[in-house]
Order: structure tokens, then C-alpha cells, then sequence
């Protein structure tokens, strides 16, 4: 692990980095219980943080170069960044362990910066390393550094722009808060209900805005985490104060949600059960 840090650091050539990366996910995936992760882990993941967000643009056509099949719709920076987001999404899905709550404040803002007008494979790979860190062992935490980026005055700024078709997609959404909500619904189930209770009043709020917003995206992550809540207050989450099409959409992913889960038990049930 000593000598993949050292292929990452800033004094590494492009084609170290490059290799230190591929090695440090093949490193986590075979050795989570290394014993050298209990003293370098936050030293690998510092400097992991501190690469993605100091990507050099005099260096990016190098690490371009280097990098082989890179998405070709990303540019020069996106694939440098892309890349260092891979070796976070590895850390976090194979050493998750490790992570410190002190950690999570960093990797979330981290992992929230980067799908800011950014193409899809940089926010699915930002995505998925911040499901990858709720799945972990820091819930609540996870819970409490997301809700500012859910209900603070930078998200009603974000919500008031207009949408302009001429636009790519993935500017017509507000990011941090499309990712935010994603990655929020996985963890309604995982923090205390008292915790979720006292997030309700400014989330509900926001709520009503999503479900009217033009992105269908962000009404699709509203109303799945909706649902979810619904599942964990029951007749506690009340949905007076919005339309009544927003209810009965909300009530429709409840009745799928419902229809999902018994088909999945009935096919478990008749599934055998190994000695």
C-alpha cells in the first residue's frame, strides 16, 4: 500500500498515477483486511480527494493520453477526474471499514462538487461511491452532512433558475440536489426515525418545489424517497399540504413498491433453503 500511495502522489509521473490507481483498486478488493489500511487509510483517501479536485489542466491531455479506452465523451479533465473518482468509488466499496465520520464531511462535498456540470459517467461514479459510503458504518452522519445540500439557500437559488432547452440535459437539473436526493433515499431506512422526524418539516418543504419542478429527474428522486419515508412513518408522514396529483403519484410508487415487495417474498418463499 506504501508504494501505491507513492505512485499517487504529486511527484508521480501521469503514467504512475494512472497504474497506482488500478493497483490501489486491485489492492482494496483483495486485501480489505490488510493491516498497513489501518494506518494509511485516510492517507490514501486525502490525497485521492485533493487530486480530484487539483486537476491540473497542463497535465490533463497527458493523463488523457495515457488513460487507455477512456469515455470519449469526456474531456481531457472530465477522464483525469473520472479516474481519481474510480479509486474513491474502490475505497469505499471494499474498505469501507476504515472510513472515519470525520471523513464523510470531505468525501460528500467531494463526491457532491463533482457532478456540478458534469456528463453522466463522472455523476454515476460519484453516485455510486457515495452510496457505496452510507452502505457503511456512518448512517446518520452521512445523513446529517447531506441535509444542508437538500434545504440550504444555495438549493432555493438552484431551484429558481429557469429551465432552458437549448441546454444540454444535465444542466436543466440542479445537481448537488438531483445527487443529494438519490443518495438520500438509501439511507431513510438506516438512520434513526427520530433523526428522519426531525429532518421532516424543511424536506417536506422542499418536497412541494421538486414535485412541480421541470426535471423529471428530480421528480423521479422526490417521489422515490417519498416512498421510502412512507415505509418507515407510515400514516406519520402526511402529505396535506401538497396537490392532489402530487399525492396520488406518490401513492401510485407506493402501490408498486407494495406489488414489488410481495412478488419478491412469494418468490423467495418457494426459493429452497440451503443446509
Amino acid at each position: 500500500l506504501g508504494q501505491v500511495i507513492s505512485m499517487l502522489s504529486d511527484s508521480s509521473s501521469p503514467q504512475e498515477q494512472v497504474l497506482g490507481i488500478k493497483a490501489l483498486a486491485l489492492f482494496a478488493k483483495e486485501s480489505p483486511n490488510d493491516p498497513s489500511w489501518e494506518r494509511k487509510f485516510a492517507l490514501v483517501l486525502n490525497c485521492l480527494i485533493d487530486q480530484i479536485r487539483g486537476v491540473p489542466s497542463r497535465d490533463a491531455d497527458v493523463f488523457a493520453r495515457v488513460l487507455q479506452s477512456p469515455p470519449k465523451q469526456l474531456n481531457s479533465c472530465q477522464q483525469v477526474q473520472h479516474l481519481f473518482l474510480q479509486g474513491v468509488r474502490s475505497l469505499l466499496q471494499f474498505v469501507p471499514g476504515h472510513v472515519q465520520s470525520d471523513d464523510v464531511s470531505s468525501i460528500v462535498r467531494c463526491m457532491l462538487e463533482c457532478t456540478e456540470n458534469a456528463p453522466f459517467e463522472v455523476v454515476h461514479t460519484a453516485e455510486q461511491a457515495l452510496q457505496n459510503l452510507i452502505s457503511g458504518n456512518h448512517p446518520e452522519v452521512c445523513f446529517e452532512e447531506l441535509l444542508p445540500y437538500a434545504t440550504g439557500e444555495e438549493v432555493e437559488e438552484a431551484l429558481q433558475r429557469p429551465r432552458c432547452n437549448t441546454l444540454p440535459s444535465n444542466t436543466s437539473n440542479p445537481a448537488k440536489l438531483l445527487s443529494t436526493l438519490r443518495t438520500m433515499r438509501y439511507l431513510i431506512d438506516k438512520i434513526p426515525t427520530d433523526s428522519l422526524r426531525k429532518a421532516l418539516p424543511p424536506l417536506m418543504q422542499l418536497f412541494q418545489t421538486t414535485l412541480s419542478h421541470s426535471s423529471v429527474d428530480l421528480r423521479k428522486a422526490t417521489v422515490f424517497i417519498l416512498v421510502e419515508m412512507h415505509f418507515v412513518l407510515g400514516d406519520e408522514l402526511i402529505l396535506d399540504e401538497f396537490t392532489d396529483s402530487q399525492r396520488q403519484l406518490v401513492g401510485i410508487y407506493i402501490n408498486r413498491h407494495d406489488k414489488t415487495t410481495s412478488t419478491q417474498d412469494q418468490r423467495s418463499a418457494l426459493q429452497p433453503i440451503a443446509a
